[in-house]
């Protein structure tokens, strides 16, 4: 079987909501501008987790994406400022709860600040999955969002529900660039999370775990770094 590329996602700031690219720069350690920034809660300065406590449950409504050097965030998607903007935040205090401050991640081995998990570099689902959680739960919006891939395969349905997880070990490639899945995305509350057009969805986890033991889509290793495209062609080996 072959697919091919169908969306292409970045998340400059971790559990906010990133951005849809043509386009992806891909090195050894992952997207660039992907997930460098962390959340804090100013007051306690603890990052943001929303898929595990309630106090950080608004974060995934506002949105970020890259801006320069920098990232720029926007309650709407359409009025962006940089994080310093006291009426940004403003806003996005009465949005949250509490009000944010942004840091940048140190960089890997460093010691410093980091995120509080820390995978495979790229994370990857397809159509195909989600196709099969769409089957398994009628009723609930089924949506790449909620799962925050940076890749989503359009990939045919087979006889796997999840063919993904058939990859771990293999080579992914994408035009230029190869990839090999290393190993299942573990799932928390974060995709039962009300977002922009996706209400909130307590099913959604449930259904993950009992009948996919908590996993859906797949972590994936830089073997050939280079450039994606969407539409690119997805053949694995």
């Amino acid at each position: 079987m072959t697919g091919k590329v169908a969306e292409l996602w970045r998340y400059p700031v971790s559990s906010v909501a990133g951005e849809q690219l043509d386009q992806l720069d891909v090195n050894a350690g992952g997207v660039a501008g992907d997930r460098i920034w962390g959340l804090l809660d100013a007051a306690t300065g603890r990052i943001a987790s929303p898929g595990r406590e309630k106090h950080f449950i608004g974060v995934p409504r506002a949105h970020a994406k890259v801006a320069g050097e920098g990232v720029a965030l926007s309650l709407d998607g359409e009025r962006w400022a940089v994080p310093e903007d006291s009426e940004l935040l403003e806003g996005l205090s009465q949005a949250f709860g509490f009000m944010p401050v942004l840091k940048r991640f140190d960089a890997v081995g460093s010691g410093g600040f980091r995120p509080r998990y820390e995978h495979a570099p790229i994370h990857l689902v397809t159509s195909a999955a989600l196709g099969s959680l769409e089957r398994e739960l009628p009723g609930s919006v089924i949506a790449a969002r909620r799962f925050r891939p940076n890749i989503l395969v359009d990939w045919p349905d087979g006889t796997e529900a999840i063919p993904e997880h058939g990859w771990i070990g293999r080579e992914i490639r994408i035009g230029d660039v190869v990839l090999r899945g290393r190993e299942p995305c573990g799932r928390c509350g974060f995709i039962t999370i009300a977002q922009e057009g996706l209400p909130q969805d307590v099913e959604i986890l449930r259904t993950v775990v009992k009948r996919h033991e908590r996993k859906f889509g797949i972590y994936c290793d830089v073997v050939t770094p280079g450039q994606i495209a969407a539409g690119a062609a997805v053949t694995v080996g």
